[in-house]
């Protein structure tokens, strides 16, 4: 957290009062390294933002617990309130100096991913896990337009997708949908990044793409569809609307996982753990159904296209 450490690093020194702050969860804040310490501590239960954490002084020191908790509150919301503001600025398109983010986000400049978190539940608590999760200085979160933004350098962005998704269904119990941008280098890039995985998070939710987790660059087929006009969309539902209607859950799988297999029979049938000749036996009675060959590359683009849009409608 940007000068947060180096805050309760000068408050000891000045203060000759040695202290170790750390999240309820056992993890380290600050940690004065100092035998004065003792064995002996008095803890107190102080509040940062919208999470608590656990100041430990050693008993001597009990009687300054009250105004050591006053300043390490108030500078932290002092110093959380100020990032907050200069990031949603950047998101929110209006002008802004590149020193003023440069200094409250110095990380930035090496290069930076940008993720939105969108919760069916508390999107404070949700916001609450994260924290906890990335406790370093080179992360910036906040909630923004209803959604929690995280921006960081992740060296496998995906991977942290899923984890993150994972701690706040396993903590909330509520569905989670994550998308990100790609790697980003300049500071004029936020906003761009931002709309990129905003417009992920739209996309996925209407065409219901499976794993919750979203790649704008990996979404140019639905982008496409998501653009065409009303007019051609009623009309390829018109056509196809009752041919997916009579297919049960299990043939719309098979339909997914085959064109997300780019039509290769044998990943396919992996993926959905049947034998390939059985897969096979499903796409014929899809072609002998609506009269589409999805083996047959310009059937399978006619029908996904289809597809997307009657899941849309749906």
């Amino acid at each position: 957290m940007y000068n947060f450490r180096t805050f309760l690093q000068e408050l000891s020194l000045n203060s000759s009062i040695p202290f170790i702050l750390t999240w309820m969860d056992g993890k380290v804040i600050y940690e004065k390294e100092d035998s004065s310490l003792g064995k002996d501590l008095v803890e107190a239960v102080i509040e940062l933002g919208r999470q608590r954490a656990t100041l430990m002084v050693g008993k001597r020191y009990e009687m300054c617990t009250p105004l050591l908790k006053y300043y390490i509150e108030n500078k932290y919301s002092e110093l959380f309130s100020i990032r907050d503001q200069v990031l949603s600025d950047v998101l929110e398109g209006k002008p802004f100096l590149q020193e003023r983010v440069e200094r409250h986000f110095p990380f930035l400049l090496k290069g930076f991913n940008l993720m939105i978190i969108s919760v069916e539940g508390s999107k404070y608590e949700a916001l609450n896990i994260i924290k906890q999760m990335y406790t370093e200085d080179n992360i910036a979160f906040l909630i923004f337009e209803e959604a929690i933004v995280l921006i960081g350098n992740f060296e496998d962005i995906k991977e942290h997708a899923e984890s993150i998704r994972e701690a706040i269904i396993s903590n909330l119990y509520c569905r989670c949908y994550i998308s990100y941008s790609s790697i980003k280098y300049e500071l004029k890039d936020i906003l761009e990044g931002y709309k990129s995985a905003k417009d992920a998070i739209i996309i996925g939710k209407r065409f219901g793409i499976k794993g919750e987790i979203y790649d704008f660059t990996n979404m140019d087929f639905e982008k496409v569809v998501y653009n065409i006009s009303d007019s051609l969309k009623h009309e390829f539902i018109k056509r196809f609307k009752g041919k997916f209607e009579s297919f049960d859950s299990e043939m719309l799988n098979t339909v997914e996982e085959f064109i997300k297999s780019d039509l290769n029979i044998s990943n396919a049938a992996k993926k959905l753990y049947i034998h390939r000749n059985t897969l096979i036996y499903r796409l014929d009675k899809i072609y002998k159904d609506t009269g589409y060959d999805v083996r047959n590359f310009k059937d399978a683009t006619i029908f996904m296209i289809a597809f997307l849009m009657w899941k849309e409608g749906v």
